[in-house]
């Protein structure tokens, strides 16, 4: 199941730039899964359904109500209720499903991070339902494992160095540095006019197994090559390449005020939004925090610099927003015409292009309102400019909080580097053999 990262860049910069431009010509496919949706507005009130969804995205949970008001236009059985988890999301699903506590629906990375519940026979296969066939060819890969289907991604993310304008217009920087000494450069600068160079979220397990992923993804050229040299013990997770854009740690985790795991997401956002820092390292999700106290802050995102060469400052981008539903759920049919629903021109224009701002999978061509953020991704790809996917992907289950609290504790020099790698070799040869 080997991806090809240019194919997937090519694929996803036509499609992106039709969406930015409104455009949606392309018909749904007929038959059973284009039919659904006129299935389900003949249900009436005594068949009412809560589907329950455990997540990662700040938003859905937020607006639940506006989601469901949405849904109940084509299925007005179906509500489903949002748990969002911000840290610690592996413990707590495992937990969930261990307990018989299962949710209907649930947020999970693709390719194969899903092996474990694969193995232990957690998920539902949707291969004979062809939800897939709703979303772009491109992106259908991710959802599967051993040519079965257990996943659907609803939307095209990227990840990398935001940045606020008017804070880099201030210190006198002109571009996005490509490099760690341009960067360096930059921190100089923006210290010299009395702005905090980089806003910390390493609080948050997440977001500091994010900084791992954004160094890694960024410097490796093969993801299952990877994964399948980790699992033979012909690699380690210290690579030279790695090594230097740890740099990147260091000079981020030097220039992010005191006390760097004090400060969460949202803290992290708002600095940024309102000029208090000018960078953080992280995905476009995170615009409408940034935001939120400062609606017309101008931010923007560049490449991730991860050593000398300009060359090497690397964009991520993938499709993600991977939902699964459990084979313990109660309402496996409710669960797949929701599935149906989110990547429909409706449900996706009600979800991830109004809500999230970010673009769809969907093969029906929604109009996305691309924010700022979104906007500079898919200019970079349709540009032919360089991009990786998401290596967090290629990782073990379980592994991304492990790797969390290890970054965590480098940053405050609990640990050096060196122990950082050994523990996570550790880890990886514990979690790939479960």
């Amino acid at each position: 199941m080997k991806k090809s990262f240019t194919m997937l860049s090519m694929f996803t910069a036509a499609v992106l730039l039709l969406s930015a431009c409104g455009a949606s010509t392309t018909k749904e496919p007929s038959g059973k899964t284009a039919g659904a949706a006129e299935t389900g507005k003949k249900q009436d009130a005594k068949s009412q359904v809560k589907l329950k969804f455990l997540t990662q995205v700040v938003d859905y949970p937020k607006y639940q109500d506006q989601i469901n008001e949405a849904l109940h236009k084509t299925y007005p059985n179906i509500t489903v209720e949002f748990e969002h988890v911000f840290d610690n999301y592996d413990s707590v699903l495992k937990t969930k499903i261990a307990t018989k506590d299962a949710p209907d629906l649930f947020n999970y990375a693709g390719y194969l991070a899903m092996k474990p519940f694969v193995d232990a026979d957690q998920l539902l296969d949707l291969s004979n339902d062809k939800i897939e066939d709703l979303i772009l060819p491109g992106f259908r890969d991710g959802g599967k494992y051993n040519g079965k289907t257990y996943a659907i991604s609803t939307q095209v993310l990227g990840y990398g160095l935001i940045y606020n304008k008017e804070a880099f217009k201030d210190a006198g920087i002109s571009a996005p540095p490509q490099t760690l000494s341009e960067l360096k450069e930059d921190v100089d600068k923006l210290k010299k006019v009395g702005i905090t160079p980089f806003a910390s979220g390493f609080k948050d397990v997440w977001l500091s197994y994010h900084m791992f992923w954004a160094m890694q993804g960024a410097t490796l050229d093969n993801f299952q090559q990877f994964y399948d040299d980790m699992n033979a013990g012909k690699t380690t997770t210290k690579t030279d390449k790695l090594v230097k854009a740890f740099e990147l740690l260091d000079i981020y985790n030097a220039n992010d005020g005191e006390n760097p795991l004090s400060s969460d997401f949202s803290n992290m956002s708002h600095l940024v939004g309102t000029k208090k820092a000018a960078m953080a390292l992280q995905g476009v999700w995170s615009y409408d925090e940034m935001t939120k106290l400062d609606p017309k802050v101008q931010l923007g995102l560049a490449p991730i610099p991860v050593s000398d060469d300009p060359k090497d400052a690397t964009m991520l981008a993938d499709g993600d927003g991977f939902i699964f539903i459990s084979k313990d759920s109660k309402h496996p049919e409710e669960a797949k015409n929701f599935l149906r629903w989110m990547v429909s021109k409706e449900g996706a224009e009600a979800t991830v292009g109004s809500i999230l701002k970010q673009q769809s999978t969907s093969v029906a061509n929604p109009h996305s309102d691309l924010n700022a953020l979104s906007a500079d991704v898919a200019k970079y790809i349709a540009d032919g400019k360089k991009t990786r996917g998401f290596v967090i992907n290629f990782w073990p289950s379980g592994l991304a909080d492990i790797i969390g609290k290890e970054v965590q504790d480098y940053i405050v020099k609990r640990k050096t580097k060196d122990q950082l790698f050994e523990n996570l070799d550790a880890s990886w040869k514990k979690l790939s053999k479960k």
